[in-house]
């Protein structure tokens, strides 16, 4: 056996680890090359999509290189999945080389000693650049299976810092909306999004507030994205009156419990976003979290309830999710939030407004904000100012009439990005895998799940909220040990979730709980559904499934049962039917499981559920190598009565 685990390592396995995680994987196109960081040996992109960031569609060759961080001595097998033609080099020799469609080959049995192997793939797309790759292995004690993650690192370089730093810029781009001024092609999603509607903003947020944050966004929130674009006390006055007149129909004022508020706070796991109290260390938290201690005074009364339940009206893009609220819970989570406030409330000014239109106009204020007086304005493109960097009136530099108050790494990306022969043709380029890295990473996914060997960041923090919901320290801490508040690992999700299921959980459109038992809720992200579905998967090599089994149900059923079955009914509801006799915890609904799990992962789990996740409780059914704890049905043969469950599964969603 290869690893005696494969999931994520721990902290104390992840300081023995040689390397940065992840293998170098170069892409070359008849256009020009490009590297990046690949966490897996996989990847799958569609007809006219870009086989990398920087570079145009078209036929692609990729190649990862790296190393295998083994254990212990290994015995093993590898060999491919997708459609192309690949080559694997293991310790400088080729091992395998496959064509077409390819799955059927495999190399012969591989001694490979602990330790540091180094390992190169060399993958060629089909002529029209559409398809997928994944580098598969298995060992005498665990069957075929990606090669994980979590065993693969790679060394520093200088081309490959270089080439990360340009990707930081891009996304810096298109984060500040730079491209609603510079034209430079959106292909990128990202690029194209608009800031906040300021339609009827007057009616939401207060003027205060508002004069306050014109004056100095960064003095409201240290990292902010909102750059100063007034220059004196006077013209923030005359804007904020500018907009507190842009009303529209107030929402209604609901009355909330802070008591109960603070409770939904601390179950939803908002802490691991939001710093509650400026007393709490901001060093506590890996991503800078959002300072509520002022966003009381921000909205108008029931506008805050408005928001918490639709925070995406008047923001498509926002990072804010939605959690579904009920009336009460969203009008219970403002009084919460509004008992924050540490400071007085910002004071208004109440300038002219007639100057205020006019100064929103010479702003040019609608490139990025929707609902403001119109302007037209020109501005150079993007091709005629890359080579300027922070020269001349680039918004770069500090103490420009735009000034970002970008810090020194900030400055150096956008600056590496504007500068790089690629960079800004990009703009005009999409690849699906790496828009969901970029959002997992701009969403802060890893506050609240662990990916790969990066922990979930809310075991950290969580502490912080354990007051608001009557607990102590104490308390917390050990709830959070036995796992009662911590949302599913995110490490398998491309290879484990059907995209199908994944657009519906991401887009709020899921009409069960999987896990309804934790108390923590998958928010939604609707503006990002089905991208974030189809680059999950993508990045894991895989497309839409399209097989998902047979009409034979009868002996699934069966073997689903206590007499003369594995017994998953004890912990595993199946649609209305109850779990008869939960140990520790439930199982998800096998209901469920059927309309999520992809059938490959499924039948990966069903035969070592411990590989996969170590803390699980479920059992392992099978005793060698295709037979399980079962004689009968189906003859023994474990890897039908595995299907024959599947197929049973399948069904109970169509009821």
């Amino acid at each position: 056996m290869l690893l005696s685990l494969h999931v994520p390592l721990g902290a104390e396995d992840a300081a023995e680890v040689k390397g940065e995680s992840g293998l170098v994987l170069e892409v070359a196109t008849a256009g020009g090359k490009d590297l990046r960081l690949s966490k897996r040996a996989a990847l799958a992109v569609g007809k006219g999509e870009s086989p990398s960031a920087l570079l145009a569609a078209g036929k692609y060759s990729a190649t990862w290189h790296g190393m295998l961080n083994l254990e212990k001595r290994s015995r093993v097998y590898f060999s491919f999945e997708g459609t192309g033609a690949a080559e694997l080099f293991i310790d400088g020799e080729s091992v395998l080389k496959e064509a077409g469609e390819m799955g059927e080959g495999e190399t012969e049995r591989l001694r490979l000693n602990s330790g540091q192997v180094p390992i190169k793939v060399v993958y060629t797309s089909p002529e029209d650049g559409a398809g997928g790759f994944r580098l598969m292995w298995r060992g005498r004690e665990f069957s075929k299976e990606p090669v994980p993650a979590s065993v693969l690192v790679h060394e520093k370089s200088e081309p490959l810092e270089k080439a990360m730093l340009v990707r930081r810029g891009r996304a810096l781009f298109a984060e500040l909306k730079c491209s609603q001024c510079h034209e430079g092609g959106k292909g990128m999603p990202e690029a194209g999004e608009m800031a906040p509607s300021l339609a009827g903003v007057g009616s939401r947020l207060d003027a205060g507030w508002m004069e306050a944050w014109l004056k100095d966004p960064k003095s409201m929130r240290a990292h902010a994205r909102m750059p100063q674009v007034l220059k004196n006390e006077e013209d923030a006055q005359h804007v904020a009156a500018y907009l507190e007149g842009l009303k529209e129909a107030e929402p209604a004022k609901l009355a909330g419990n802070k008591a109960a508020g603070g409770k939904l706070f601390h179950d939803l796991g908002c802490i691991a976003c939001h710093r509650s109290e400026s007393g709490q260390d901001m060093a506590s938290w890996a991503t800078a979290p959002i300072d509520l201690f002022n966003a009381g005074h921000k909205y108008e009364e029931g506008a805050l309830v408005a928001f918490l339940k639709n925070p995406g009206k008047h923001h498509a893009a926002t990072r804010m999710p939605d959690f579904a609220l009920e009336d009460k819970e969203a009008a219970d989570l403002a009084a919460f939030v509004r008992s924050l406030s540490s400071k007085e409330k910002p004071s208004f000014s109440n300038g002219d407004a007639a100057k205020g239109k006019q100064i929103v106009v010479e702003s040019h204020c609608s490139q990025c904000h929707e609902g403001v007086e119109a302007s037209s304005a020109s501005y150079q493109p993007l091709a005629a100012i890359a080579k300027k960097g922070s020269s001349d009136k680039s918004c770069l530099k500090k103490g420009s009439a735009v000034d970002y108050g970008l810090n020194a790494a900030d400055s150096e990306a956008l600056n590496a990005f504007l500068e790089d022969a690629q960079g800004v043709k990009s703009l005009a380029y999409f690849n699906k895998a790496e828009y969901a890295h970029r959002q997992f990473e701009n969403l802060n996914c890893a506050s609240c799940h662990q990916m790969d060997t990066q922990a979930a960041e809310l075991g950290a923090v969580h502490q912080f909220s354990a007051k608001y919901a009557g607990h102590s320290e104490e308390e917390n801490t050990e709830e959070a040990a036995h796992g009662a508040i911590a949302p599913p690992a995110l490490t398998y999700i491309g290879e484990k979730l059907t995209i199908d299921y994944m657009e519906r959980l991401f887009g709020g459109k899921l009409e069960y709980r999987t896990r309804p038992w934790v108390t923590q809720r998958m928010p939604a992200f609707p503006s990002r559904d089905a991208l974030l579905a189809e680059g999950f998967a993508a990045a894991y090599g895989l497309g839409k499934e399209e097989d998902r089994g047979n009409a034979e149900v009868e002996q699934g059923k069966t073997l689903f049962g206590m007499v003369g079955g594995f017994g998953c009914a004890a912990c595993h509801g199946a649609g209305e039917a109850k779990p008869i006799a939960v140990f520790e915890a439930p199982g998800v609904n096998l209901q469920f499981a059927g309309d999520r799990l992809r059938m490959d992962f499924y039948h990966r789990w069903m035969r070592d559920p411990q590989r996969i996740d170590p803390q699980t409780i479920m059992p392992k059914y099978f005793v060698d190598e295709n037979a399980t704890t079962l004689t009968e049905p189906l003859e023994g043969d474990g890897q039908k009565q595995m299907e024959a469950i599947w197929n049973w599964m399948q069904s109970l969603n169509e009821k």
